[in-house]
């Protein structure tokens, strides 16, 4: 008796084995023509960052990227690694894992925050002496594609941001417009120096004045000032002396200026609207003798 052939015996079997081989031979042959699948991945259609609050230590940004998909199947995003620079240091790494699932033929919107502590580079922007300083974020994207597997998309963006700079506060001088043995009156100058390209406001200047162990002065002043963009002004701070210290500075004044120190401390509390919307404290300082100081008696 004839033997009957293995496609007569398992007809079933054997429509599954040519199916197999033509979906193997079709899945290589895609791989060929699509340059390894990478034809058949997502585009970027649109990438962006846009900048949110900036404040001399921090930087918070959203990255928008939209991909397209060529395909008429739904593709699904699995998960995206990231990496944030500033001027090709890395600031900040991470993942997600949620997916995002890309429509046959439609586009979908990947968004990721941007949270940079800019006090770990202080040294180098302060250093760089610039207004701008280059973000950069580069991140991978992985979706699967049918027969072809996991595949990996490359995504960069780049943008220039601006870096409002905190104003420079000195001591310009310590002027004793009057020392009497009943009362006294100090005008300490403040040089303030704006960096930006925007106006900003003090609002309170805090001090701590010091005159050997002789007398100790604490007081603040919370007025207001607006000083304008890229410039230096003096800012006066008025102190008054207690009566009963008085006398023993009037004294060291005449007699011992040039061995009787004197310190001076203080924190200056700068506002510069929505270009700096978080408060800033910056400190002063300046220490000497008396006869250092402006129209006291030598």
């Amino acid at each position: 008796m004839a033997s009957t052939s293995f496609s007569k015996r398992h007809p079933i079997v054997t429509v599954l084995l040519v199916l197999l081989v033509l979906l193997v031979l079709g899945a290589g042959s895609t791989y060929v023509a699509t340059d390894q699948g990478k034809d058949l991945l997502p585009t970027i259609e649109n990438v962006s960052m846009h900048t949110g609050n900036i404040t001399p230590d921090s930087l918070k940004a959203q990255m928008r990227v939209q991909l397209q998909n060529h395909v008429p199947l739904t593709l699904t995003v699995d998960s995206f690694r990231y990496v944030t620079y500033l001027d090709s240091t890395a600031m900040s790494r991470g993942a997600k894992d949620e997916p995002t699932t890309v429509k046959g033929r439609g586009t979908s919107t990947v968004e990721m925050p941007i949270n940079m502590d800019l006090s770990k580079a202080a040294q180098k922007v302060k250093a760089s002496q610039r207004d701008c300083v280059t973000v950069t974020m580069t991140m991978d994207l992985y979706t699967h594609l049918p027969l072809l597997g996991t595949k990996r998309i490359p995504v960069r963006v780049d943008k220039r941001v601006y870096l409002p700079k905190l104003p420079k506060i000195e001591v310009a001088d310590v002027d004793i417009t009057h020392l009497g043995l009943k009362d006294g009156e100090a005008t300490i100058q403040l040089r303030v120096t704006n960096y930006n390209p925007f106006a900003f406001t003090i609002k309170r200047v805090a001090y701590d004045f010091r005159i050997s162990d002789d007398m100790q002065v604490k007081g603040v002043e919370t007025k207001d000032v607006t000083f304008r963009k890229r410039g230096t002004q003096l800012m006066p701070i008025k102190v008054h002396f207690q009566p009963k210290s008085t006398p023993k500075v009037a004294f060291k004044a005449l007699f011992r200026a040039k061995k009787t120190p004197y310190n001076l401390t203080g924190t200056v509390t700068v506002n510069a609207g929505k270009e700096h919307p978080k408060d800033s404290e910056i400190q002063f300082r300046s220490t000497g003798t008396l006869k250092d100081l402006k129209n006291i008696a030598k």
